[in-house]
């Protein structure tokens, strides 16, 4: 099998390549890092067996079929319920906080079993998640973030009779194929279904690929998806099915409705109306070049509220000291969209 290292694809085909995709698909693929786009060609031009650049471009010339497919496998799937699981922790707490209740009180473990995590990481992680489970994070963690909690929009609102108006506005963005808003609705659906007095709430979830959002709206999922999500929230929202192969998990189809789905290159802007208290953004920024991430985060932020909240993946980090996001919570990458220079 050709290795993608032994392709080469010189500037004038990448840049012949990408002008033509752009024709086809009106998707902004500037935006990203050419080393991420070349990947997925190179994965592409394999896949159909093209060895030359030109060849593929013929290919993609010829037939919208591989147009589809190439946007199919340009989506960031590297995802699984409840990935970083800190952060969900850290999110059902401001919520259970805001709503005056006691975790002592409602069932919410979020976090997997240690044996569960060790079935699916390798050696070298196995390290980073033993060294992990011996620092383990003193009541007073997230105190940093917690400081900041009355300035939160989503955390005032917590305080108000629910109603419309009032309203929790989350969006994921990009969700791949669910994962990340499964699991901020598993999060609210559970809250939900043990305190009365729980808000109203909206989930949307936003991808480029067609084929991952219609994997999403299916709700079937591999093991691999479930490796860092805990047995009650596993028992709670799956069923076990049987393929020839071993089983799948379905998740259960309240949740389905619980979240509106959108097909959109979010590069050109957001195809609905909301403005946003939470926005999941995660792993999204590291494909995008430098020049282009700026003009991204002004279509996020400009979709947040203010005192709404942006939360990144844990390896990304704004640079830009003159933007309204603000870090709050340094260990899980969580931002604050504050007009004020003080915090």
């Amino acid at each position: 099998m050709k290795l993608i290292e032994s392709i080469h694809i010189d500037s004038i085909s990448y840049r012949k390549l990408i002008k033509l995709l752009r024709i086809k698909t009106g998707l902004n693929f500037e935006y990203y890092n050419k080393p991420f786009i070349e990947k997925r060609i190179k994965a592409r031009m394999i896949r159909v067996k093209c060895d030359d650049p030109e060849d593929y471009l013929k290919e993609i010339s010829s037939k919208e079929e591989e147009v589809k497919k190439f946007i199919d496998g340009f989506t960031i799937n590297y995802t699984f319920f409840f990935r970083d699981y800190d952060i969900f922790e850290t999110f059902q707490d401001i919520m259970v906080q805001g709503l005056d209740v006691s975790k002592k009180d409602i069932e919410c473990d979020i976090k997997p079993d240690p044996s569960k995590l060790a079935r699916f990481r390798t050696k070298a992680n196995a390290a980073k998640s033993s060294m992990k489970n011996r620092q383990a994070k003193p009541d007073n963690y997230y105190m940093d973030l917690f400081v900041f909690l009355n300035r939160l929009a989503f955390y005032k609102k917590l305080k108000l009779a629910p109603s419309e108006k009032n309203c929790i506005n989350i969006w994921s963005c990009p969700c791949a194929t669910g994962e990340e808003p499964y699991s901020i609705a598993m999060v609210m659906d559970n809250l939900k279904s043990q305190i009365s007095r729980f808000p109203k709430y909206r989930i949307v979830a936003s991808d480029i690929a067609h084929e991952a959002i219609v994997k999403a709206k299916v709700g079937i999922y591999t093991d691999d998806a479930m490796k860092e999500i805990s047995d009650y929230y596993e028992n709670k929202y799956f069923t076990k099915q049987k393929t020839h192969f071993g089983h799948n998990n379905a998740i259960n189809s309240k949740l389905k409705g619980d979240i509106e789905w959108i097909e959109e290159d979010v590069t050109q802007g957001h195809k609905r109306p909301y403005k946003y208290d939470i926005i999941f953004c995660r792993y999204l920024l590291i494909y995008f070049n430098r020049e282009n991430r700026a003009k991204f985060l002004k279509i996020i932020e400009d979709r947040l509220v203010e005192n709404g909240i942006l939360i990144l993946g844990k390896t990304e980090t704004l640079l830009d000291r003159k933007s309204s996001l603000k870090l709050i919570d340094s260990r899980n990458r969580i931002y604050i969209k504050s007009s004020s220079n003080i915090l």
